[in-house]
C-alpha cells in the first residue's frame, strides 16, 4: 500500500495532544537495544518519537521547542529547564544504539547505529530556545517499518518517572506486559547490557538491587501504569544468576487526570473502535458544582469508618463497592446517604424490581427534592458562595468519578476489543467475509470514505497468514480497526449487546451515566 508522503519539517508546537510512541521490540529491536541516556535526553528522544507517524515513509526533521518539553511532561516553568534541554538535545547528537542481529549469512552481528544524522539551531541567540533534530535513516527499520512484535505506549504513564534506568526498564517491561507475558525473566547479565551499566558500576547484586531493581519497581508503584507484584530470583550456587518480574497493570493518575481533561470537543480519526469526528459526552459530572455538596461535614475518622462499614453491610448483597459508598459519603451529607439507602431498600423489600440499584440509589442521593419523606436540616450558607474546602472537596469528587470513568471506558474498549480478536481466529470465513465487504465498499459508484481509508491503511505482510494479518492490521488501531469493528459489530449484535449492558449496570451502580459507552 502507498504510504503518506513525509512533510520536510514537523513542529512539536503543531503535535501538542499526541502522546503515543511506537519503536520495534524483540531482541533485535530498540527497546532492549542497549543505550544510555540521562532524564532530559530521554525526554527530547520521546518528543521526537510523538511526531513520527505510522504512515510515515521517512522521517521528517522535528523541531521542539524547550516549552515544548516542559509542557509534554508538565515541568514547571521557572527557567531551570531550558538550558538542560537544550544541551540535552544537542547531546543527542553523539547517542547510539547497539543491537544485536542475525544478518544474511546466519551469524549474530553487533551493529551500533548512531541515534541522531543531525542537528541544527538558530543563531539568533533570541531564537536558542528551540532545536531541529533528524534522527537517522538507519533507524527506519526500528520506527518506520515495524513488524508484528513492536512497543506502543502513552509516554505520560512516565511523565514523572525521573530515574532514566526507569524509563528504559518501563520500555522493556511493558513491551513483555504487552505480549502477554505477566512473568517477564531476565538474566542480571543481560539487563546490565541492556542497560549499559559498566562492570564498574553496581559490581555487587545486593547493590544492583537497591539501586536499579528496587528504584525501578518503587518508581512504577509511584508513578506508572505497570506495578512489579513480585521480584522473584532464580539463583547459580549462591548467586543471584537472573530475576523474574511478576507484572501487573493499575491505572496511573496522573495519565488519566490528563486524558480525562480531553475527552470532550475533541477532534479525532478514532476512538474505542469507532469513527468519531466530534465527540461531547454531557452527563451528570459536569453537573456537578460545589454548592451540590455543601452539606459534606467533616467528622471524626472513627465514625466515619463505623458509618461506612455498616452502610456497607446494608448493601452489598447489591454489589455496590465499598469505595463506592465513601464517594457518596465523601460527596453529600451522612444523613442523606443513609435515608436514600433506607428509601430503596424498602422499595426493594416490598417486592420492586430495580435493575441497578446503585445507580438508582445515587439518583435519590443527588435529587434535591426530597419532599415529605426526608427531613431536611438547616444548612448555613455564606452569601459569597462555598468556602475554598467544599470547592476542593467537589473538586476531588469530580476528579475521580472522571477517572473512574476513563478506567471504565477503556476496559469496555478492550473487551470488545477481545471479542473481535476471538471471533476472527474462531470464525475461519469470517476475515474472507470482512475483506470481502472492504473490497465492496470501495467499488461502488460512491465509494465510503471510511472504506476507502481502511483499505489505504491495510498492509500486506506475504510470511504472515491470512488471520495474523489481519490482526497486525486491527491492532494498530485508527481508521482500519473502527471500520472492522463497525462490521464486526452489525454481524454479531447480540454479543456486542452483552458486553454494553454489562458496562452500563457497572456505570450506574458507580455514580455514572450509562450513555457513557455511547
Amino acid at each position: 500500500m502507498t504510504k503518506k508522503r513525509t512533510p520536510a519539517l514537523r513542529k512539536k508546537q503543531d503535535y501538542q495532544d499526541r502522546y503515543i510512541i511506537r519503536m520495534q521490540g524483540g531482541k533485535a529491536g530498540l527497546v532492549e537495544a542497549t543505550s544510555k541516556m540521562d532524564i532530559h535526553e530521554f525526554r527530547v528522544f520521546m518528543a521526537m518519537l510523538t511526531m513520527v507517524l505510522p504512515d510515515d515513509d521517512d522521517f521528517a526533521e522535528y523541531e521542539i521547542r524547550t516549552q515544548d518539553i516542559i509542557k509534554l511532561y508538565s515541568l514547571s516553568d521557572d527557567g531551570r529547564y531550558y538550558e538542560a534541554i537544550r544541551d540535552a538535545a544537542e547531546r543527542l547528537f553523539n547517542k547510539r544504539f547497539v543491537i544485536y542481529e542475525k544478518k544474511e549469512d546466519g551469524e549474530i552481528y553487533k551493529t551500533t547505529i548512531h541515534l541522531i544524522d543531525e542537528t541544527s539551531e538558530p543563531v539568533k541567540k533570541s531564537e536558542k530556545n528551540r532545536i531541529r533534530l533528524k534522527f537517522n535513516p538507519k533507524l527506519k527499520p526500528y520506527l518506520l517499518e515495524l513488524q508484528r512484535e513492536y512497543l506502543t505506549i502513552d509516554i505520560r504513564n512516565i511523565a514523572n518517572v525521573q530515574s532514566p534506568t526507569s524509563v528504559k526498564m518501563y520500555l522493556i517491561l511493558k513491551h513483555q506486559f504487552n505480549l502477554g507475558n505477566r512473568r517477564a525473566r531476565y538474566s542480571v547479565a543481560r539487563l546490565r547490557e541492556i542497560l549499559a551499566i559498566q562492570d564498574n558500576e553496581y559490581p555487587m547484586y545486593g547493590n544492583f538491587k537497591q539501586k536499579i531493581l528496587q528504584k525501578t519497581i518503587n518508581d512504577f508503584e509511584k508513578y506508572t501504569d505497570l506495578v512489579v507484584t513480585q521480584l522473584e530470583e532464580e539463583k547459580v550456587g549462591r548467586a543471584v544468576d537472573a530475576v523474574i518480574f511478576h507484572l501487573e497493570e493499575k491505572k496511573a493518575p496522573k495519565q488519566l487526570e490528563q486524558i480525562s481533561k480531553k475527552l470532550t470537543r475533541q477532534v479525532i480519526k478514532s476512538t474505542n473502535g469507532s469513527i468519531v469526528v466530534a465527540s461531547r459526552t454531557q452527563d451528570f459530572i459536569e453537573e456537578i458544582t460545589p454548592s451540590e455538596v455543601i452539606e459534606s461535614t467533616l467528622i471524626q475518622a472513627e465514625e466515619r469508618t463505623s458509618t461506612l462499614d455498616q452502610l456497607y453491610e446494608n448493601v452489598r448483597r447489591f454489589r455496590i463497592a465499598k469505595n463506592t459508598l465513601k464517594k457518596w459519603l465523601d460527596g453529600y451529607s451522612e444523613e442523606q446517604v443513609k435515608r436514600s439507602i433506607d428509601y430503596v431498600i424498602t422499595k426493594i423489600d416490598k417486592g420492586e424490581k430495580i435493575k441497578s440499584v446503585g445507580g438508582y440509589i445515587f439518583n435519590r442521593i443527588k435529587d434535591a427534592d426530597w419532599g415529605n419523606e426526608v427531613v431536611t436540616k438547616e444548612i448555613k450558607v455564606k452569601p459569597q458562595g462555598p468556602s475554598p474546602m467544599e470547592i476542593q472537596k467537589a473538586n476531588q469528587l469530580q476528579s475521580e468519578l472522571e477517572r473512574l470513568k476513563v478506567d471504565l471506558q477503556k476496559d469496555y474498549f478492550q473487551e470488545r476489543l477481545g471479542l473481535v480478536q476471538t471471533l476472527v481466529q474462531d470464525e475461519q470465513a469470517l476475515i474472507a467475509q470482512l475483506m470481502l465487504q472492504l473490497k465492496n465498499d470501495n467499488v461502488t459508484e460512491n465509494p465510503n470514505i471510511l472504506a476507502e481509508l481502511a483499505q489505504a491503511n491495510y498492509q500486506l505482510y506475504p510470511e504472515l497468514d491470512n488471520v495474523q494479518e489481519f490482526l497486525v492490521n486491527f491492532d494498530k488501531g485508527g481508521i482500519f480497526q473502527g471500520y472492522m469493528f463497525e462490521k464486526v459489530e452489525k454481524l454479531y449484535p447480540t454479543k456486542f449487546a452483552k458486553i454494553r449492558e454489562d458496562f452500563q449496570a457497572k456505570a450506574l451502580a458507580n455514580g455514572l451515566n450509562a450513555n457513557t459507552f455511547f
